[in-house]
């Protein structure tokens, strides 16, 4: 189980807090941070900024994309329109939509 979202980021600490309670969820290492990983600053802030959009983006994707096994039934993006059907019978980007749901745990 991930934390749930909303998250937001801190760019001036690298640091991604769960919005309401102000929880640290997770630090971005970057230069400066006593940290020696040659990430340049700009992209650690893009990474904290995409890494505290994942919950909200893993809820879209989920509402686009359910394979079935409840009351809703299976539905997709894609022009199947039926999630309960095997991977292969579906569209590029709906087969990776599908990929990405299963790695986060959702699939």
């Amino acid at each position: 189980m991930h934390t749930p979202g909303p998250l937001k980021f801190g760019p001036n600490t690298l640091t991604i807090y769960q919005e309401g309670t102000g929880t640290p969820v997770a630090k971005i290492v970057g230069p400066g941070f006593g940290y020696p990983f040659p990430h340049e600053l700009g992209t650690a802030i893009a990474n904290g900024v995409l890494l505290a959009a994942a919950p909200d983006l893993l809820a879209a994707l989920t509402g686009l994309n359910h394979m079935g096994g409840d009351e809703r039934g299976g539905y997709c993006i894609c022009p199947r329109k039926d999630g309960s059907a095997p991977d292969a019978q579906h569209s590029t980007a709906c087969a990776d939509a599908r990929a990405a749901l299963a790695k986060a745990g959702k699939g």
